[in-house]
């Protein structure tokens, strides 16, 4: 059988071709007869060449929640999955989740990148991050022959210029000096007693979270960092650090001061704190509007924490290894902190004339 061709309406054809005992059947889109037969041709020639996959009628939308209940459950961790979903739900799904995946279109995907970025003023970075997350789901689809080309490929990612690149947020001496006396005077435990860790430690809210006691040296006010509390499907779990590396290094007399305060009240559990992540940030959020503080985010704690150390002339290898960096990444964050003592004394030269 050469195959056939049925006119169905105004320029539409649906083309058929029996193969090995299988029949095979597509819509196409054409002018005229002759345009329909050399697109008949085409479709036989893939079918015959096995590059044709039958389309199984099914959406977008359920090849991604097969992505992820046949491939991400047992290959990824429970955070990128959250992930995955929440960057699914949020645009991805109300936007294409409807289209048969052999009716989608590069132009489907690319309207949807250029949709992110004009109406959602969502930054490139983002845009990008969501059309990877497309491309792979397409790729599983292709793995397991339910489609034949990836159309996210090399969608091109609009450059949001209504978007400014975030600037690093911390805190200047005078912020700082706010911020402990809204602790000392207002804040309440444990979230004081955290956000001192933070703020000396500048260690990330989950390792934070996940410090137990044995982990606080008392004797020779050092603190060990060798796990970090993360958010599951089903609640929280612990797992090594983000650069899966333990750390230690000497503590303040402050933060070690505030630690046996904090210990002398507890009942010794094996965690310094039971909260789940959000809630930290959630506290963190509040106390800071509820006191008139300037807005930053707990993560910005961490970067304070490397700026004042840049600033008092601690070279980037300790800096880096005391946050749990590489230092190459250590310097992109803080060789361009400048102190207010530096400030000042460009001041004093200012004046001379």
């Amino acid at each position: 059988m050469a195959g056939t061709m049925r006119k169905r309406g105004k320029n539409s054809y649906y083309l058929e071709y029996m193969c090995e005992g299988e029949r095979y059947g597509q819509s196409v889109k054409a002018n005229s007869p002759t345009e329909a037969k050399k697109k008949l041709a085409i479709f036989v020639a893939e079918v015959e060449k096995g590059k044709y996959k039958k389309n199984y009628g099914i959406t977008f939308t359920e090849l991604a929640q097969m992505f992820l209940d046949k491939y991400a459950k047992n290959n990824l961790s429970d955070t990128t999955i959250i992930n995955y979903k929440y960057q699914l739900n949020k645009n991805i799904l109300p936007n294409i989740g409807h289209y048969k995946i052999n009716s989608l279109k590069k132009l489907h995907i690319q309207d949807l990148a250029n949709k992110e970025c004009d109406e959602y003023n969502l930054a490139s970075k983002t845009i990008k991050n969501d059309m990877k997350l497309i491309s792979a789901i397409l790729e599983k689809g292709i793995e397991w022959e339910l489609l034949n080309i990836n159309v996210a490929h090399k969608v091109a990612i609009p450059n949001n210029k209504n978007k400014p690149k975030k600037e690093q947020e911390i805190y200047n001496n005078e912020e700082i000096k706010l911020l402990f006396d809204a602790l000392n005077n207002k804040a309440e435990e444990p979230f004081k007693t955290m956000v001192y860790i933070s703020f000396f430690t500048g260690a990330r809210r989950g390792e934070v979270l996940a410090l137990r006691w044995k982990d606080i040296d008392f004797q020779n006010n050092i603190i060990h960092i060798q796990q970090n509390k993360i958010r599951t499907i089903n609640g929280t779990t612990f797992k090594e650090t983000k650069n899966k590396r333990s750390r230690e290094f000497v503590a303040p007399e402050t933060l070690m001061k505030k630690l046996k305060e904090y210990y002398s009240n507890q009942n010794k559990e094996d965690l310094l704190f039971n909260i789940y992540p959000s809630t930290y940030t959630r506290q963190w959020t509040k106390f800071v509007n509820d006191n008139h503080l300037k807005y930053i985010t707990l993560h910005d704690l961490r970067h304070t924490n490397g700026s004042i150390l840049a600033s008092k002339g601690v070279d980037i290898v300790t800096i880096a290894k005391r946050l749990g960096h590489l230092p190459a990444t250590a310097s992109s964050y803080y060789l361009h902190a400048v102190s207010e003592e530096d400030k000042n004394a460009s001041q004093k030269l200012d004046n001379l004339f």
